[in-house]
């Protein structure tokens, strides 16, 4: 009676996690296509936005609450491997709701910042990230940013990746293509220093005010048994690519795992410009391929006239 019993628990936490998955993907998706004119008609409904801006935050603890679910039936999965039956049961519920097993894989940004992490030959990385600021300030109106982002490992610690800037609203989009490209020629084994140079290329193809912009970085991380990981190193962005002029200073960061699950963490790029912002939030993972992002960004200037914002991304890893 036992192991039926777990047979079902472990049943249907498998169930309400692919429910929540999904209707985490659904409220994302429609809260994407109702803050942004990609879709709609450039005269949206102000219900619609807001309504749009509320299902981008929703997700996030939807994805959060499937997580959990996953969290306890891999706990029950544990417990239930010496009965064949249950392991048939759970493969069968794993394959109907797509759930794959799950694996380690590199984290591209803390928020903002590049992390020491590069992925391995033939992976592949996708992302989006949303800057939303429903509330006017003195000085900043409220928008909305949306910023998609692929990258794949080609070996030899390499990766090569695709932003796509320039998507805010309201206003009209001012499409920048960013090709990356991070190199880790150093990785320690036991010490856990990692080194990284990393270079970002600025193509306006969209109400183009510049021909092309670039930023270039180096830094290192130290990662300790307990698991925190700090990041320190330096940038340059080129004239056009942050300012109207060249820009140069510091990038920071710094992860502390909390749980198996959720790591609070924050970054900071130096300087007064438009990549100058200290992001605090948490880092989750929201199932065995998908990781969450919640931050709020705060800018190095005009705090009070209401730079500052919530940032939101989303990343799954194909394989």
């Amino acid at each position: 009676m036992s192991e039926r019993l777990q047979q079902h628990l472990v049943v249907w936490e498998l169930l309400a996690a692919g429910a929540c998955f999904a209707v985490a993907v659904i409220a994302l998706v429609l809260g994407f296509v109702f803050t942004t004119h990609w879709l709609l008609d450039d005269h949206i409904h102000p219900f619609l936005h807001t309504l749009g801006l509320v299902l981008l935050i929703l997700g996030i603890p939807i994805l959060l609450l499937g997580a959990h679910f996953m969290d306890l039936q891999e706990k029950k999965l544990d417990d239930s491997r010496k009965n064949s039956t249950s392991i048939h049961v759970v493969g069968l519920v794993s394959v109907f709701l797509f759930i794959p097993a799950a694996s380690v894989h590199a984290q591209q940004t803390i928020f903002n910042v590049p992390s020491t992490d590069v992925l391995g030959k033939g992976k592949v990385y996708a992302e989006l990230d949303a800057s939303l600021k429903p509330t006017e300030g003195a000085d900043v109106a409220r928008f909305s940013s949306f910023v998609p982002r692929i990258v794949t490992g080609v070996g030899s610690n390499i990766e090569f990746g695709l932003n796509v800037t320039g998507n805010i609203q309201p206003g009209a989009d001012a499409t920048t293509l960013v090709p990356t490209i991070k190199w880790k020629p150093f990785q320690g084994k036991d010490n856990g220093w990692a080194i990284v140079l990393g270079n970002h290329l600025f193509i306006p193809v969209r109400k183009r005010a510049y021909d092309a912009a670039n930023y270039f970085y180096a830094e290192s991380s130290k990662t300790f048994k307990n698991g925190t990981r700090i990041t320190f190193g330096g940038y340059d962005f080129t004239e056009n690519a942050v300012a109207g002029a060249n820009r140069a200073g510091g990038q920071f960061g710094f992860e502390q795992p909390l749980n198996r699950m959720i790591t609070f963490a924050a970054d900071w790029f130096t300087g007064k410009h438009a990549a100058g912002y200290f992001t605090p939030g948490i880092i989750f993972k929201a199932g065995p391929r998908v990781t969450g992002y919640a931050g709020y960004s705060i800018g190095n200037q005009n705090v009070s006239g209401g730079n500052h914002f919530f940032l939101l991304e989303l990343g799954y890893n194909f394989n």
